[in-house]
């Protein structure tokens, strides 16, 4: 597959900037629940309607301020807008709206588009999700996801620690009437500790997040 055109950055979704993007990240979403199979919030066949409806819920508590949604896009230079076809992929937090969690956040979608896969993109809108959540104070992190998938392994290779599994979690896609059920897999970081740690004086060690 060729690399893209152009590089990808990172936004923070904005009403006025990508507000126009909501059916591509519904048909994004829906593509990643059919073509990979990915558990989401519902079984195919899916219904437009309701895809719409659940991410207009979700852009809501983004207004709110209790969400953090970030998109993966080709630079847009200022005073234009992006089209459809630019979305690459996104990514979600979910921080906690509770006086005791009010240090917490989880990560509760990624989603890249399979044509810009490989290409650093699921670990560039990570990156941006734990800049915005330390922005926001939020330095405990969680984040599941299904046991032996894709997710899995790029959460560990992004330094979450896996703290369990739950057997029979999800309701499994492809099979009939949900009948499967898949287990799932729970991770953490502390963002605080890592931000705590020595730093190295080896400029090998350094990573980049591109």
């Amino acid at each position: 597959m060729p690399p893209p055109t152009s590089p990808s950055m990172t936004y923070v979704f904005s009403p006025d900037q990508h507000g126009h993007l909501v059916p591509w990240i519904a048909a994004l979403h829906a593509s990643c629940m059919t073509m990979d199979r990915m558990i989401g919030p519902f079984l195919p066949p899916l219904e437009n309607g309701k895809l719409l409806g659940w991410w207009r819920e979700r852009i809501a508590e983004s207004n709110r301020g209790t969400r953090v949604i970030v998109l993966l896009l080709p630079e847009t230079p200022p005073g234009s807008k992006p089209v459809g076809n630019d979305l690459r992929g996104l990514a979600m937090l979910k921080l906690s709206d509770t006086e005791t969690g009010s240090f917490r956040g989880k990560i509760d979608t990624l989603l890249v588009n399979q044509k810009y896969r490989r290409q650093g993109g699921a670990k560039a809108l990570v990156d941006a999700l734990e800049y915005e959540a330390a922005r926001r104070g939020r330095t405990l992190l969680r984040v599941n996801t299904e046991t032996n998938s894709a997710a899995e392994a790029a959460f560990k290779k992004f330094g979450y620690i896996e703290f369990g599994q739950v057997p029979q979690f999800s309701k499994a896609v492809g099979v009939p009437q949900g009948s499967l059920k898949k287990s799932e897999t729970f991770f953490y970081k502390d963002l605080l500790s890592l931000s705590q740690q020595p730093q190295s004086s080896d400029s090998n060690s350094s990573s980049s997040s591109s």
